[in-house]
């Protein structure tokens, strides 16, 4: 029977389950609020699920099986390319994402600008928005920081990250939270609310208790998912959310062997369609199988 305990001030599910002789507890993060009834039921559920079925939260064997197939092959070519191609293949794919990425957060840019400012260097003819070029500039370098950095998720991390992110761009809120600018943000085009800048604080401490419980229990895609799931969902900083969702995304990919996803522009009504399941609906599971979707067919 899956139960419900509040633990140093946040609450759990939990479940034991006996392994030989000896009876195991499997617990599952809630957060500092229970929540509705009808959620919570469907929550008992998944974790019932999950517990019985399988290792993993929103994976089955067979996607999992797709998911370390895809892992493996990609291994397996970037092996063969020499120092020189390797560093070319990565360059195309900082391009082509750097460009989706910026697209999907409303820069204005094109795929062949963003070639010319990333490849050659140079202003693209008749390009007067010089914070775009800045933008993209500071895309890659986000790109290049999180396949340098070998620290944990925390704090500090997403700070930084933001930082290069708007550096030159927007000084005033480049690496600081809404919280500390005392800044409420909108999403345009949902009914979805972000919490207010006084609640900031309060929401990435949970995300990252959540990330302590979690991080070695999800596979490296759940992970990776929910991370961006979660954080795009905070709102965080005033600006630049989904860019470094995204890029947080990657981190976990990149950090366990795992080939990058990008997320096309032009599938941005699936994106956003997946990213409403859970920020108006509270499913998660939409989103982590839109990722793997993306991730098997990339």
């Amino acid at each position: 029977m899956v139960f419900v305990r509040k633990i140093r001030g946040y609450y759990v599910l939990g479940h034991s389950v006996r392994k030989g002789s000896r009876v195991v507890q499997k617990t599952r993060y809630l957060g500092k609020i229970l929540p509705p009834k009808k959620r919570l039921e469907l929550l008992k559920k998944e974790f019932l699920r999950e517990i019985e079925g399988g290792r993993y939260r929103y994976l089955s064997a067979g996607d999992v099986r797709d998911i370390e197939r895809k892992r493996r092959d990609y291994s397996r070519e970037v092996k063969k390319l020499s120092p020189l191609e390797k560093k070319k293949s990565f360059e195309n794919f900082m391009i082509r994402y750097t460009y989706d990425s910026s697209k999907l957060s409303g820069v204005d840019v094109t795929l062949r600008q963003t070639y010319l400012i990333l490849k050659d260097g140079v202003v693209p003819k008749n390009f007067k928005n010089l914070r775009t070029v800045r933008e993209v500039e500071n895309h890659e370098k986000g790109i290049v920081a999180i396949t340098h950095y070998r620290g944990q998720l925390n704090l500090g991390f997403l700070k930084k990250l933001h930082k290069v992110l708007f550096s030159g761009v927007d000084d005033g809120i480049a690496g600081r939270l809404r919280s500390e600018l005392k800044r409420n943000v909108k999403i345009g085009g949902t009914v979805y609310v972000p919490p207010k800048w006084d609640r900031v604080d309060k929401e990435l401490d949970g995300f990252f208790k959540w990330y302590r419980a979690e991080n070695r229990r999800l596979h490296a895609l759940e992970l990776a998912a929910l991370i961006h799931l979660k954080l795009i969902s905070i709102q965080p900083f005033s600006d630049g959310n989904s860019r470094l969702s995204r890029l947080l995304m990657n981190w976990v990919l990149w950090k366990r062997g795992y080939p990058l996803i990008d997320i096309r522009s032009e599938d941005l009504e699936s994106y956003y369609d997946v990213l409403d399941r859970y920020q108006v609906e509270h499913r998660e599971r939409p989103f982590v199988r839109y990722i793997k979707k993306k991730f098997i067919g990339s």
